[in-house]
């Protein structure tokens, strides 16, 4: 196996599938080591119990977290779309249909699941704006063709009338190799036209009152995404978004300097930019730590059997051993709960002073009297 490289590095060889050591379940690590047996079985289920709770506790904050993004997001969407009706039937408005409502969406590098996040948004899109909400990543659009390729095929399965969706899903299959944003705004069109807003959604309440529902595309890399791609397809759609309603939501990694990086001041004037911030890395970082900490803790705290609520850990104390017993006069807060209970004991009855010579016999006899 060669380990040259043009640069430094740390070179990993997997080792053989027959030399490979098999995995152990957690519980077995467990048994393992200094662990108790007696007690090592109670001690994982009940790190598994706390666990959940915490988890539970830990997801139900996160959900917190980003319902204040997606708020925030679903309430540009809303705002932009009723701008864009308003515009449509106002002479004076007809300038700024030309501009295309973005919301970039700083996600970080260090985001651990960017995937979840964009399933949250577009489940909380699909509720509360529009059926329509497609999302697209770099590696499925090298080019022009196959991004519309990927955002008509996407269309075609939001669509909610499952009548028009069949009619209209035959016409695109028979004609691929012709999308172009013409097409697709007459698909639109035609859509919007032979479907009940009142049937889009029982959950939707806003975008019910909508005849024509927004389309949002949300970019999930948009740093990865070709510039000619990105230029052209904010070009054509500029100039059909009198018939075709859409809206941008750019997933960006790095930092929102990156859009004016890839598009030229022509083009990004084009957009109609608001910035929003995820959730910080440190969020999703102590999460991990807190879950390696409190299993260190049940793995090498043979006591940790009683860390759970009260009434449980008054129940298990009626149940422990001689040696779980002698572990916990060994605790150096019970040593030092009984340590000055026994001095003041004998100050009280006015057996000793309080020097250091009585003190230390009085500790020995604590700690070595038990």
């Amino acid at each position: 196996m060669a380990t040259s490289s043009m640069s430094k590095g740390c070179f990993v060889f997997k080792p053989n599938s027959k030399k490979r050591k098999i995995s152990l379940p957690i519980d077995d690590y467990f048994k393992k080591g200094k662990n108790e047996p007696e007690d090592s079985k109670l001690r994982f289920e009940t790190y598994q119990l706390i666990w959940q709770q915490m988890k539970s506790e830990n997801e139900r904050l996160q959900e917190e977290l980003n319902k204040n993004l997606f708020d925030s997001l679903i309430e540009f969407l809303q705002k932009s779309h009723s701008g864009f009706q308003k515009n449509s039937r106002d002479l004076g408005g007809q300038i700024k249909l030309r501009e295309i409502p973005t919301a970039a969406l700083v996600l970080g590098v260090n985001v651990t699941d960017h995937d979840l996040t964009f399933r949250s948004l577009t489940e909380a899109l699909q509720n509360n704006v529009t059926p329509y909400v497609i999302s697209l990543q770099a590696k499925d659009c090298p080019d022009m063709k196959h991004f519309l390729q990927k955002l008509v095929s996407q269309l075609m399965d939001c669509c909610v009338d499952i009548k028009s969706k069949e009619e209209e899903s035959v016409q695109v299959t028979q004609r691929k190799t012709h999308y172009s944003m013409d097409s697709l705004s007459s698909w639109y069109m035609t859509v919007t036209q032979k479907t009940d807003p009142k049937m889009l959604s029982k959950k939707r309440t806003t975008s019910s009152q909508w005849q024509s529902p927004p389309v949002v595309v949300i970019l999930k890399d948009m740093e990865s995404f070709a510039t000619k791609v990105l230029q052209d397809f904010i070009i054509i759609s500029s100039q059909h978004l009198h018939e075709f309603p859409l809206i941008l939501i750019f997933g960006i990694a790095t930092s929102p300097i990156i859009i004016h990086r890839l598009l030229p001041h022509a083009v990004s004037s084009l957009l109609c930019i608001e910035l929003f911030q995820s959730l910080s890395c440190k969020e999703h970082l102590t999460t991990v730590l807190d879950k390696l900490s409190l299993l260190e803790h049940f793995y090498s705290q043979p006591l940790s059997v009683l860390c759970c609520n009260l009434p449980e850990a008054k129940r298990r104390i009626n149940f422990l051993s001689n040696n779980q017993c002698e572990n916990i006069r060994r605790l150096p807060s019970f040593r030092s709960a009984r340590f000055i209970r026994a001095v003041s004991e004998l100050e009280l009855l006015g057996f000793i002073k309080p020097t250091k010579q009585k003190t230390d016999h009085v500790a020995r006899l604590t700690w070595g009297g038990c």
